[in-house]
């Protein structure tokens, strides 16, 4: 096959570790043909995965639930340009009803997107933080629905107190549906049995749970300690601040950290219509609550090895490989010979300046 991109770095991350220089060639097909050590002048600082971004709402205008194929394929260019190759569509709590349509909705835009791996379920069998989720529509977890769920969806947020926990992580696991305890203040016999019948993640690790007190038990704590458990965490410096990043990195290896953008269609109708509006650095409801972030995952990474004191190859572990380790995707996340190539050329400061996604380059 005919070379059809060759990337020249002076630091190769390959997902899992950082290499010195390195030159990666990249076939017609977009698949990875070759990686030699380099001696020249690279043209990047960093070449790494493409972001796997597991908790993504919409940005900008495009809302991932109810959106026209047109509209997910407008979304998911947008999230290219930023550097996010692989990504699940994120829907929220509402009526069943609404959820197995936007559900429907998705699997149908899919093929028409390079970049959507999946869809992740936040809601609406969560607990006693419920956030920015309408209260009106969390109920007990409903065991017929989970079960007839599709394959495409991936990941499911649910509160370890909530009244058919127990059944509804046994069921999605079983279906092989990663589970994520979520908007959520557990005690701890809820959540070692949240575990134990197989949750694997905690949803934005310190928002939507009880907390680290050092007399009290709490989600935070237990995601901080409980070394099974994958933390994820919105690394836009407005929903947690740089030192609670710290201590989750110091605290679990950065293979067990998720960093995920929150991001949503602030400036979609619906938004709109519910008062939403950018304040402080993040979207929020009228009353203030957080609504989800603006800033893309690229950016998150950016953040916290600028400001958390986290090397920069765990700070873009969190946003390849271990997100796709947690999906058991081992198609995503990394660069190898003979896969398909996702990549990323960064500068210096960790800015994407050239995103190789499959087969086409979204750059010049």
């Amino acid at each position: 096959a005919l070379v059809m991109n060759i990337l020249t770095t002076e630091q190769f991350f390959d997902g899992e570790t950082l290499h010195g220089a390195r030159i990666i060639e990249v076939d017609d097909n977009g698949i990875v043909s070759s990686i030699a050590p380099f001696d020249g002048v690279a043209e990047y600082a960093y070449v790494v995965p493409g972001f796997v971004d597991i908790q993504m709402n919409g940005f900008d205008k495009w809302d991932v639930a109810g959106s026209s194929v047109e509209e997910m394929m407008a979304l998911d260019e947008a999230l290219a340009n930023h550097g996010t190759t692989s990504w699940l569509a994120t829907i929220v709590s509402g009526p069943l009803t609404k959820m197995s349509e936007s559900i429907s909705q998705i699997i149908a835009a899919m093929p028409h997107m390079r970049g959507c791996i999946g869809i992740h379920v936040e809601g609406p069998f969560l607990g006693q933080s419920p956030g920015a989720h309408d209260t009106r529509f969390i109920i007990d977890a409903d065991i017929e629905w989970i079960q007839q769920l599709p394959p495409e969806v991936r990941l499911v947020t649910i509160a370890a107190e909530n009244r058919n926990a127990k059944e509804a992580i046994a069921t999605l696991t079983a279906q092989g549906i990663v589970v994520s305890l979520g908007h959520s203040q557990p005690n701890e016999e809820q959540c070692v049995d949240a575990v134990h019948n197989g949750a694997k993640m905690v949803t934005h690790l310190f928002n939507g749970m009880s907390g680290v007190h050092h007399r009290n038990y709490g989600l935070a704590l237990e995601a901080l300690t409980n070394e099974k458990l994958y933390a994820g965490i919105i690394a836009d410096m407005v929903h947690v601040q740089p030192s609670a990043i710290s201590l989750a990195f110091a605290a679990k290896s950065s293979s067990r950290v998720c960093l995920v953008s929150d991001s949503i269609a602030w400036d979609a109708p619906w938004a709109l219509s519910h008062g939403v509006r950018i304040a402080d650095g993040a979207p929020r409801l009228a009353d203030g609550t957080l609504a989800g972030s603006c800033t893309p995952l690229a950016h998150c990474v950016r953040n916290v090895a600028a400001s958390c004191n986290v090397a920069p190859e765990d700070a873009l572990r969190a946003a390849t490989s271990s997100p796709a380790r947690l999906l058991n995707m081992a198609s995503v996340g990394h660069i190898q010979v003979g896969h398909q190539a996702d990549i990323n050329g960064l500068d210096s400061s960790l800015r994407v300046v050239k995103t190789l996604r499959r087969l086409q380059s979204v750059r010049a």
